[in-house]
């Protein structure tokens, strides 16, 4: 017990430590502000966190309905949380809170309100793990701490915490990847390098990528610097890393594999703009979004001496290439997998800079006051130049003044500690340190996430309220809800640009964000059906522009608007009001199943109009692969002559130059339709070099974005419903647009009614997460049967007991085919290769306990006493 002492008073001395570091946010807790971006953080980390919370306690951990149009949560949701063992360890706990009746139903406003308490315990294993690396490179345990801190409290960790919390957990993996290396360059001990492999792969396979090259950076220069005299040879050690790593990738293929394929089944556009090697970019010492150098690091870098200390030397390398690296997009872009620049790895700056302080304090008392003096000076005036050269830097924010500070106060320490006694001089120096990181992770929290990132403004009254949860539009759910008595419908609506508002108001809808979605429904909204979602971005699907044959088609059977929204798709009826908002339910619903008589292909659609590949799929089937097929749909409206009128503008040869503050053109019919819907094609592109602009086509109004957006699909080939009109006014403002290939065509949805009267013969439906089942009475003989379930590799399929194939069909969902007579059709979802990967990882995990027991009994052996030795 005596021996388990210290290590409880570290725990709670880390507890304390990170407790104080959340000074800030518990104490916006206590003012009902939540540790969470009003962006990402209320949009997808809260309603992610409460569906896999719903799913995974109901046990279904596979696929979920209520996630957009349906999609698998165990592959797609891992780039979350659907495997973080940090969030996987939350959710046990509080399942167990709410079993016990401790505390009530969670729902997103209660992850809102858990997010600092699991920072707070996150960032205390985080001090613990950075503390026991470093004290297993033999740093002394005050100086361990004071590294710990530097790490743990950085601004990025509560960058990260705040606005994407799952990235925070890389704090974790990265020390403890840097543990197992070390353990095979000191011991030859593979173990634990094969585990924290293993850990990392398994809890976030884009994180594991991040910290596998911050380990790789690691290991390199480790090979060239050796901290022990009797070190494993780096041949030895190449070997063992490969072994280890091999047998710990293995071990995490069951959640690997589902994940890798999820990520590659996405769908994001290529990242169009040039990416620099270098640039200036933010001021590291003074003004960073991401780290704020300590002036120690800086100082203990400018003193020659330290450089003849091993392990000093290895840190103080590796913090000088991140800082190089820092200042090149072309890093950014490469620790993305390649993708746009982005500020996601620097916590290694921060790592490396704390294990330089670290080693450095241990060696404070040695350094001659001569030299000290020196390298003050050095580094006032390094400072001094960094802020000189910094037009952008002005002192009128506690940041950069704690900064500046942070210099004079960590100056005046290494001045005044050698006139005292020398026992006295590392104390005073981490105390300086401890207050400085606790000071500087407080006002990080209230200027840069505050106040300049708007996270005050994220509070209870915002979760709840008419921005994110409006209580109008809920009494319109509970009433449709309470009404509707079919086993799917979906519900059109959506909370301003908040994709995943079916999560947290507890419907089915048709929209969804998240960084990693089914690439087959991507391009069912981007490129085959050019569906437009009132707002122009990446990673998310909304809506489905208003066209009543998708709402049939997808059981899209009720939409909600604002009562002046005349955006309204045709054929649905108001049933239901509320002050500001209006139910509509649709007259004309299709079945979850319906039989496909005429079948087409995806080629044969190639080049004809969005319209007509809804017709296809309303009149039969549309798939990918297929030698038979039928000739395209004849009762196609046709296309709808017109004129060019310029309104502010001029228009020639497809170049749109508007003068005026608005303008653009008017298209006026020769003959307008009595009934039904127009549907207006064209390719749109915005000449200016960076400026996003709204697009308004009659009462329809979406939004573009600029050309050196990241954000940006470049997908620039649209179609537009609208209720049909005489006139069609494009309008745009003062600019130059190219603007071509424009097309009008006609709907009057007579296919559609004409397919609502057909009989459904479906019946028994069931949907339960990862399993449906129906049965279809084919007494006509259909060949196939189309579900509005998306495709995913992963379903599969029984009819009456035997297998079937699972196809792809009308660009993005399942059909199967079909016998005659009673067709009882069970479909069941998996995760990708789950089976195979399932069996990848016990089999490395049984190899890597063998290999690792008989290492061990091999160690005993060698070094056993000779007389113990059998004859």
């Amino acid at each position: 017990m005596r021996s388990f002492r210290p290590y409880l008073l570290l725990t709670v001395a880390f507890l304390a430590m990170a407790i104080i570091g959340h000074g800030v946010f518990l104490f916006q807790w206590t003012q009902n502000q939540y540790m969470a971006g009003p962006n990402d953080g209320l949009a997808q980390m809260m309603p992610f966190k409460h569906l896999l919370y719903d799913h995974y306690t109901q046990g279904e951990f596979f696929y979920s309905f209520d996630f957009g149009l349906g999609a698998g949560i165990f592959s797609e949701l891992s780039y979350y949380f659907s495997t973080s063992f940090v969030y996987l360890s939350t959710l046990i706990i509080v399942y167990l809170l709410e079993s016990l009746k401790l505390i009530g139903v969670p729902d997103v406003l209660f992850w809102a309100n858990a997010s600092v308490f699991i920072s707070i315990a996150r960032l205390t294993i985080v001090l613990i793990a950075t503390y026991t690396l470093f004290r297993y490179m033999r740093i002394t345990r005050l100086s361990a701490v004071v590294g710990a801190s530097i790490y743990g409290l950085s601004g990025m960790y509560f960058r990260h915490a705040a606005f994407w919390e799952f990235f925070a957990d890389a704090f974790i993996w990265l020390p403890l990847l840097i543990f197992g290396a070390e353990k095979i360059f000191r011991e030859q001990k593979p173990g634990w390098f094969m585990f924290a492999v293993a850990i990392a792969m398994i809890d976030n396979f884009y994180f594991a990528y991040i910290n596998f090259l911050l380990t790789g950076i690691y290991i390199v220069f480790r090979l060239f610097i050796p901290l022990e005299k009797t070190e494993t040879k780096w041949k030895q050690a190449i070997l063992w890393f490969l072994m280890a790593g091999s047998l710990g990738a293995g071990i995490s293929m069951v959640s690997f594999i589902p994940s890798v394929y999820a990520f590659l089944n996405n769908h994001r556009p290529a990242f169009q703009q040039d990416i620099l090697w270098f640039e200036e970019t933010e001021n590291l010492l003074f003004m960073s979004r991401y780290i704020l150098l300590p002036a120690l690091f800086m100082l203990f870098l400018f003193i020659p001496s330290l450089y003849k200390l091993h392990r000093f030397r290895l840190f103080a390398l590796l913090g000088l290439l991140a800082m190089v690296l820092y200042h090149s997009p072309m890093a950014g872009s490469i620790f993305n997998g390649f993708s746009a620049p982005q500020h996601r790895w620097e916590y290694f700056l921060s790592l490396m800079a704390a294990g330089a302080i670290a080693s450095g304090l241990d060696h404070f008392h040695k350094l001659k006051l001569k030299e000290i003096v020196a390298t003050s000076i050095m580094t006032a005036l390094f400072y001094w130049w960094f802020a000189w050269r910094d037009e952008a830097l002005e002192f009128t924010t506690l940041y950069p003044r704690l900064a500046l500070i942070g210099l004079v106060v960590s100056l005046a320490a290494v001045l005044a500690a050698p006139v005292i006694r020398q026992h006295w001089q590392k104390p005073l120096l981490a105390a300086v340190l401890l207050v400085l990181v606790l000071a500087t992770a407080n006002s990080y929290q209230s200027e840069k996430l505050l106040e300049n990132a708007d996270i005050e403004d994220v509070d209870e009254d915002l979760i709840t309220g008419d921005d994110y949860d409006d209580a109008e539009v809920r009494a319109l759910i509970d009433e449709i809800q309470e009404r509707e008595t079919s086993e799917m419908y979906r519900i059109d609506w959506m909370e301003g640009v908040r994709n995943n508002t079916p999560i947290v108001q507890d419907f089915q809808g048709l929209s969804a964000y998240s960084s990693i979605l089914n690439k087959n429904l991507l391009y069912f909204y981007l490129y085959d059906l050019e569906i437009d979602m009132q707002r122009e971005s990446v990673s998310r699907y909304a809506t489905l522009g208003n066209r009543s044959n998708l709402h049939s088609l997808l059981q899209g059977n009720y939409a909600i608007r604002e009562k002046d929204d005349p955006n309204v798709p045709f054929g649905f009826r108001k049933f239901a009001a509320t002050e500001n908002f209006i139910a509509y339910q649709n007259r004309y619903p299709l079945p979850f199943a319906r039989p496909a008589f005429q079948v087409y292909q995806e080629s044969q659609l190639a080049d004809e109009p969005p319209l007509l590949r809804e017709h296809a799929m309303l009149s039969g089937i549309v798939l990918d692969e297929t030698t038979e097929t039928e000739p395209l749909p004849d009762r196609f409206p046709g296309k709808a002559d017109y004129e060019i009128e310029e309104v502010g503008s001029s228009y020639e040869e497809g170049l749109l130059d508007i003068a005026e503050e608005s303008g653009g053109l008017d298209l006026l019919l020769d003959e307008v339709p009595e009934e039904g819907d127009l549907y207006i094609s064209f390719h749109l592109e915005n000449t200016a070099a960076d400026q996003g602009f709204p697009l308004e086509i009659n009462e329809y109004r979406t939004t573009r974005k600029s050309n050196q957006s990241i954000y940006k699909t470049f997908v620039d080939d649209l179609t537009i419903r609208i209720e049909a009109a005489q006139k069609i006014e494009i309008r745009l403002p003062e600019g130059t647009y190219k603007l071509t290939d424009i097309e009008i065509v006609k709907e009057p949805y007579v296919l559609l009614r004409e397919q609502n009267a057909l009989a459904d013969r479906t019946s028994d439906l069931k949907i339960d997460g990862s399993k449906v089942d129906v049965t279809y009475d084919n007494q006509e003989g259909a060949p196939f049967l189309n579900l509005s379930i998306p495709y995913e590799r992963g379903w599969q399929a029984t009819i009456n007991g035997e297998p079937v194939d699972v196809l792809k069909a009308n660009y993005a969902f399942l059909a199967v085919p079909l016998g005659d007579g009673m067709n009882d059709i069970e479909l069941r979802y998996r995760p990708p290769f789950f089976l195979p990967s399932l069996f990848i990882s016990l089999l490395s995990l049984a190899t890597g306990l063998f290999w690792l027991r008989r290492r061990k009994r091999n160690e005993l052996h060698k070094y056993a006493p000779k007389d113990s030795m059998p004859n």
